[in-house]
């Protein structure tokens, strides 16, 4: 799909509200005046976040599914006590997980409520942003207007002490409809794409919705969520992200858990959850079984191939993206060895199928021509040195993902935490790469990413000989040293002068 048509099935996506179908959105492309395939769009749709795919064949987006249900937000006392709730991540899954939370705007009876800053110490801010993982928080924190002045890179992209945070002024639900310590909000989605939520004040600050019919309530709203987590976690494993794993758990129940008596995902981790814990995974977090690894191979994303099974996520291949950038790279070395360009792009011990390799090469020289027809290598000196680190880092990952991918093992029996960060790297580098064609956003930010690509460099180095390791061991193991009894030897003989008479 090409990318104008990328932008307004975007804008599409982030406002349509109703159920539709595959046809739907090719018709809808046509009255814009593109044309479409019903197969590009169902590809598209099957691979968007921002969609969910229903049991009928159908689809409904994120904006059509949780617009107008309710979820709820408790203020801490530290925000009670300066007048200001951070929304941060406990607005997730029903908002849009892009927009950050200083860019929502909050609504009661129809007034904005206005904004405030507030400051907090570094550790609860980072709570108050966890659902986005420990190990985003930081970034997300950094990114608010009130930290402007926050050079993250100077700190090595440590927090200080103290943060300041933007939130919404709780002056007058305090003033005007009474909230007290402990009182929570109930919030409502009223317009997704511009992250518009709708609030009133739920009296709870004396404790009565732990008590009676309503502290049943709520306890049985805690139960019913982990429920559903641990259900979810069987189905679709750790997910891309906590984000993605919570909004298939109140899509998929939604009636269960978007109500009036409904307690919070803050206050369910804090206080709640026994069965479920925010876990690493890799060099991020996920939610999972508490106390238990998160794997990265499992029912939900394995394949059975003979009496191996092979996770999805590590099967070597070469996007055509990434070989633009090999070859853009080429361009800016000043190279024109295609044949030291293919032992860039493919493992060592890579076997090529027949002609494959005269067609790669053909497609590369014919690629080259056309990228080089409108290269300009001043424009690209920062992109340039970027590039060509982020793939030689590329070339090693890729070569260590081809000799799991094709050696005669279950991915299960490897080093789980390393393979999911061999998993990660693979989808960072190919993030950092496919962003290379907007230019100002890598020239702004081109510190920050040579920071991160050397600290996935030390991941990598960390992981590589324990996972080449089990790969030998496994290797070695398949060998077995087969020692025959001397009677077994004397049949032998036996058998064999027989045969001779």
């Amino acid at each position: 799909m090409k990318q104008d048509s990328r932008k307004i099935v975007s804008r599409f996506l982030r406002t349509f509200e109703d159920k539709f179908t595959v046809r739907d959105l090719v018709k809808f492309f046509s009255m814009v005046g593109v044309k479409v395939s019903a197969q590009e769009c169902h590809i598209y749709l099957d691979d968007n976040p921002f969609v969910f795919a229903l049991e009928d064949g159908s689809y409904i987006t994120r904006a059509g599914a949780f617009t107008g249900e309710i979820f709820s937000i408790r203020p801490t006392a530290q925000e009670f006590e300066q007048g200001v709730l951070v929304p941060g991540s406990r607005c997730m899954p029903f908002v849009d997980s892009e927009m950050v939370s200083s860019a929502m705007h909050f609504y009661i009876d129809g007034n904005r409520l206005p904004k405030k800053v507030g400051t907090f110490d570094c550790d609860t801010a980072i709570d108050m942003f966890q659902l986005y993982g420990e190990e985003y928080a930081p970034q997300y924190i950094a990114s608010d207007p009130a930290n402007r002045n926050l050079d993250m890179m100077s700190r090595e992209f440590d927090l200080p002490n103290k943060v300041n945070l933007t939130g919404l002024d709780m002056d007058i639900l305090i003033n005007k409809y009474g909230m007290q310590l402990g009182d929570r909000i109930m919030c409502s989605v009223s317009n997704w794409d511009a992250g518009i939520i709708s609030v009133l004040v739920v009296r709870d600050g004396k404790n009565r919705f732990n008590r009676g019919i309503d502290g049943s309530a709520k306890i049985l709203w805690y139960e019913k969520l982990e429920s559903a987590l641990l259900e979810s976690f069987d189905r679709f494993g750790p997910c891309d992200s906590i984000e993605e794993q919570l909004a298939n758990v109140f899509f998929e129940h939604v009636n269960d858990l978007c109500f009036s008596m409904c307690g919070s995902v803050e206050e369910y981790l804090n206080g709640y959850a026994s069965k479920v814990a925010v876990e690493h995974f890799g060099v991020e977090t996920r939610l999972w079984f508490k106390g238990e690894d998160v794997p990265s191979v499992g029912k939900w994303n394995s394949q059975g191939v003979g009496d191996r099974e092979k996770s999805v996520d590590l099967s070597f291949s070469i996007p055509k993206e990434i070989l633009v950038q090999y070859i853009t790279d080429m361009i800016y070395r000043g190279d024109v060895d295609f044949d030291a360009l293919l032992d860039r792009i493919y493992p060592e011990d890579y076997v090529f199928h027949k002609d494959e390799k005269n067609f790669i090469l053909e497609m590369l020289k014919d690629s080259y021509v056309a990228i080089k027809r409108g290269y300009n290598w001043f424009a690209d000196r920062i992109t340039g040195e970027i590039r060509k680190g982020a793939l030689e880092l590329y070339s090693d990952v890729s070569t260590l993902v081809y000799k799991i991918d094709s050696a005669s093992c279950n991915q299960k029996d490897l080093p789980q935490q390393e393979l999911v960060i061999l998993t990660q790297l693979c989808g960072h580098l190919f993030r950092i790469l496919t962003s290379l064609d907007d230019v100002d956003a890598v020239e702004r930010d081109s510190e920050a990413i040579l920071m991160s690509m050397d600290g996935m460099r030390w991941n990598f180095d960390d992981i590589k000989d324990v996972l080449e390791l089990a790969l030998e061991q496994q290797r070695v193991s398949r060998f077995k040293v087969v020692r025959v009894a001397p009677s077994e030897k004397l049949d032998a003989k036996k058998m064999k002068r027989g045969s001779n008479t």
